[in-house]
């Protein structure tokens, strides 16, 4: 046993790492079961404060199963790249967003880099690209490199806020990858609150402080907004002949209470007239404006129109409140004439929290600035007190307070949150920033802990029932030899699930089937060394001399194999995502540890055999 000192120490070192790898997951194990059998909620608490570390620490080093196998939510984001470019163009004309439109289109299908197609849809319909993007004297290839560098900084920005904002969210091994140049992948095990995930996901977080404009200024704008839809209107009905649209007008010119009051409907699109609730309702008392929840998605609409901005002062802006307020007719949104440029932007927040309003019957979030904020607040609130400024996230108004005095220490408040837990996620995204375009939800998939447990039942049989069927095999083919085969098998599946554990890798369902995989391949070693061995014996070799030599020259056979499948799964690792990947990584350990027990286990336990005598009580077969 001299010789295999140098290995006997090697199989003690892999044994020993192996417990130092699974101890943190059969401690982690230990403590569910333990908190299982505590009978109250009280007790259970009292545990878990008691032992926080040691449960934290146990679960951040034990075995981690893939969403496949206890459940949570997968899903894909598109990150806007096209919108962010678009953003960047210093002018627009029709020919720009005609083009835009083409790509926006194009982008659905096509997995090219979005700079690439425009510069193919800009040179189709032979405009420059200089001429919107840039210098006017960059060539297209200049430009296309310049906004490839935007898209990819764009998206891997994105890929670290949302990152920062699952972290804070608190899920445990969350996987975050990118594929092709503008999707996103994230997979959160153990979630299952899908509409709250989609918020804290999708919210770019574009946090602006705003002038709230006078009521007269709104009103006014307004009227005019109004008149060209109402005549928009009049030209859809009556078509463009002349003396139709004057018989038009002249009827539009009569008093308000000569007309009808479909008449009236039709020459104020805009507004809610008499009972009806499809447009804005001006409170004649206040000023206010304010839409109904079954005319929202028609005004958001008709705001959004360019033809319609281009009717209102270039400074001015409409946006609803986030939150509806109930009346006896419904539920009503305020609409909110804003100054369009913002008086100061989230970016200067550097913390944010979540809490209740002094009287504790609302939650809050409470924000901090740094020292540029802090001068430019002081100097927007000290100009404009008696005042509202309206704190918008997303296009959304969540508060509007009238500003009391000037604000020199940097803070702000955030209310009109309907949940403790909605003011925890607007804190997440504010302290993790905003993202540097929108992103779309293209594909979601939630798995339940019900069909996770079910997949983990699964896997638990296709290992036991692959270990179990070949190592009958080997022990009915090769005697005694297969018996020592299936010892290193053993090891061989110990050795696997113990190193995903130590390097933090994920046990997912393609992963079970790479360590199934693994039972084969390792077997195969033994089997290509036992018929070398029978080789050498068949031919009058002494069994000393037959053991070296069967190992000697099956041993390029096994390298060979194990090498090439070592390098597909290496390609399979770089080259997939998710579940490939997860396959992939298993199979790499599978082979690595495969080649060890194959060759190196097995090789003690015959050297041992052999110097008690016992190898000619070996079978081979």
């Amino acid at each position: 046993m001299k010789n295999n000192q140098s290995r006997i120490i090697l199989i003690v070192a892999f044994i020993a790492l192996s417990g130092w790898f699974l101890f943190p997951t059969y401690q982690d194990y230990n403590f569910a079961q333990r908190l299982r059998a505590i009978g109250s909620p009280e007790d259970s608490l009292a545990f878990v404060k008691e032992n926080r570390k040691s449960i934290e620490k146990a679960q951040e080093k034990r075995l981690k199963l893939g969403l496949d196998l206890q459940g949570g939510i997968h899903t894909v984001l598109e990150v806007d790249v096209l919108g962010l470019l678009e953003a960047k163009a210093r002018s627009r004309d029709e020919a720009f967003d005609k083009a835009i439109a083409v790509v926006r289109e194009q982008a659905k299908t096509s997995s090219e880099p979005i700079p690439v197609l425009m510069a193919k849809e800009f040179k189709r319909q032979d405009i420059r690209m200089g001429r919107y993007f840039y210098d006017l004297r960059d060539t297209d290839e200049e430009i296309v490199k310049r906004l490839n560098k935007e898209a990819e900084d764009a998206v891997t920005r994105a890929k670290e806020i949302i990152r920062n904002r699952v972290d804070q969210f608190g899920v445990a091994e969350p996987s975050i990858t990118t594929k092709g140049g503008r999707r996103i992948i994230v997979e959160l095990p153990g979630v299952s609150d899908k509409e709250r995930v989609r918020k804290l996901l999708k919210g770019t977080a574009k946090l602006e402080f705003k002038l709230v404009r006078d009521a007269d200024v709104g009103f006014k704008a307004l009227q005019e907004v109004n008149k060209y839809l109402a005549r928009q209107e009049r030209l859809k009905d009556i078509g463009t002949d002349s003396a139709s649209i004057a018989r038009a007008d002249s009827l539009a010119a009569l008093p308000d209470s000569l007309k009808s009051q479909e008449q009236l409907k039709k020459e104020n699109p805009l507004f809610a007239i008499g009972d009806s609730d499809d447009g804005i309702i001006v409170d004649p008392r206040s000023g206010i404006f304010y839409v109904s929840e079954v005319a929202k998605p028609k005004i958001q609409s008709i705001f959004s129109r360019a033809d319609v901005r281009a009717k209102m002062p270039s400074d001015l802006e409409f946006l609803l409140d986030v939150r509806a307020m109930e009346t006896e007719g419904g539920k009503i949104f305020r609409l909110y004439p804003l100054k369009r440029e913002a008086e100061l932007e989230g970016g200067v927040i550097t913390d944010a929290r979540a809490t209740f309003s002094a009287d504790a019957s609302r939650p809050e979030v409470t924000m901090k600035m740094n020292d540029i904020g802090t001068k430019t607040w002081a100097r927007v609130t000290g100009a404009n007190i008696d005042k509202q400024i309206a704190i918008v996230l997303d296009g959304s108004v969540f508060s509007a307070p009238v500003v009391q005095s000037k604000i020199p220490n940097g803070s702000s408040v955030i209310n009109g949150l309907s949940s403790i837990e909605e003011a925890q996620d607007l804190e997440i995204v504010l302290k993790a920033g905003a993202l540097p375009a929108p992103v779309q939800i293209t594909e979601e998939r939630t798995v339940g802990p019900s069909l996770g447990a079910d997949s983990i039942r699964a896997g638990l049989f296709s290992v036991l029932f692959g270990f179990t069927t070949v190592a009958l095999f080997m022990i009915v083919y090769y005697r005694t030899a297969g018996f020592i085969a299936d010892f290193a098998l053993l090891f061989n599946i110990i050795f696997v699930i113990a190193f995903l554990a130590g390097f933090s890798a994920t046990l997912t369902l393609p992963g079970i089937a790479g360590l199934v995989l693994t039972i084969g391949m390792a077997v195969d070693a033994n089997v290509l060394i036992f018929e070398r061995i029978r080789e050498e014996s068949s031919r009058g070799k002494l069994p000393k001399l037959a053991l070296e030599l069967g190992y000697n020259r099956a041993f390029s056979a096994i390298l060979d194999s194990h090498v090439t499948t070592f390098g597909a799964a290496a390609l399979l690792y770089t080259f997939g995502i998710g579940p490939i990947q997860g396959f992939a990584v298993t199979l790499m350990i599978g082979i690595a540890a495969s080649l060890f027990t194959a060759i190196v286990i097995t090789k003690v336990v015959f050297d041992w055999m052999l110097e008690q005598n016992k190898v000619s009580e070996v079978s081979f077969g």
